[in-house]
């Protein structure tokens, strides 16, 4: 989880002519603390590295409109700025989930600054889960426990960050695995569901926005995915001759205006088009 304790908010006033030449001006910032706890209770045992499991440090990864004040915020993966385990990528079995925010947009009382001031608030925190089992580490010679999160059900199998949740035997973008690293989201039109992309498979999945229940995989072309995972994102690159770069995968998401297309946005080529793991 990037180390972000304040969100801003950046609006925008356009001119309308001409639409090509529209100007962008920044009339208000506002800061939601990081070091607040989100809305989900269930999840506030501390982590593996000691970290709160609820803290709601960095959630800039993504950001999406849904309508009238309301915006849709994820974090990444976790917390893992503080190092604790170097074998997993010092990730944790942090679940994983959006937030939602709302804004009150008012004009400024000081003749100084921006003219409008922005208050954001907290108002929910949507666990992001499968209705079918998924695959999750044991752990074994790596130093930490078995990665199945404890609020697991027979109908409830959470996402999670860990860097071991994966099916080994399968290619990265194998459904089934429990590891996730969201980083784009969208909000569809008719604002029942949400699509998040992440770095790990790359995985393109849509959630029902209520529930955090996956609905629907997008299942990308194998030559996208991995063969040769590992827990350590150094070692999974080094093995490979094909697919997504170890750390930059499906970084941006998009959607068209009639809400029928997603656009994913890789953050390097692939690295059999050249891609590298370098800056």
């Amino acid at each position: 989880m990037l180390k972000r304790n304040l969100f801003l908010f950046l609006l925008a006033s356009f001119f309308v002519a001409p639409a090509a030449n529209a100007d962008v001006k920044l009339i208000a910032i506002g800061s939601l603390s990081g070091n607040i706890s989100d809305r989900s209770q269930k999840t506030s045992a501390p982590l593996e590295n000691g970290v709160q499991g609820n803290l709601l440090g960095g959630f800039g990864s993504g950001l999406a409109y849904a309508g009238r004040n309301t915006f849709i915020a994820i974090p990444d993966r976790g917390p893992n700025a503080k190092a604790y385990n170097s074998a997993v990528d010092d990730t944790t079995s942090y679940i994983n989930r959006f937030q939602t925010i709302t804004v009150e947009l008012e004009p400024s009382r000081s003749p100084l600054g921006l003219p409008f001031t922005l208050t954001p608030y907290l108002v929910d925190t949507t666990l992001l889960s499968s209705n079918k089992p998924l695959y999750y580490g044991t752990g074994l010679g790596l130093g930490v426990p078995n990665g199945s999160p404890a609020l697991n059900s027979n109908n409830s199998y959470y996402f999670t960050g860990r860097s071991d949740n994966f099916d080994p035997t399968q290619i990265s973008t194998n459904p089934n695995n429990a590891r996730f690293d969201p980083e784009g989201v969208r909000v569809s039109n008719d604002g029942k569901s949400i699509f998040i992309s992440d770095e790990y498979g790359p995985y393109v999945y849509q959630f029902d926005r209520k529930t955090g229940k996956r609905i629907k995989v997008f299942t990308l072309n194998s030559k996208f995915a991995v063969s040769n995972l590992n827990p350590v994102g150094a070692t999974e690159i080094s093995g490979n001759t094909s697919g997504r770069v170890a750390n930059k995968g499906m970084e941006g998401l998009a959607i068209t205006p009639n809400g029928k297309t997603l656009i994913g946005i890789l953050q390097s080529p692939l690295i059999q088009d050249g891609g590298t793991n370098g800056a």
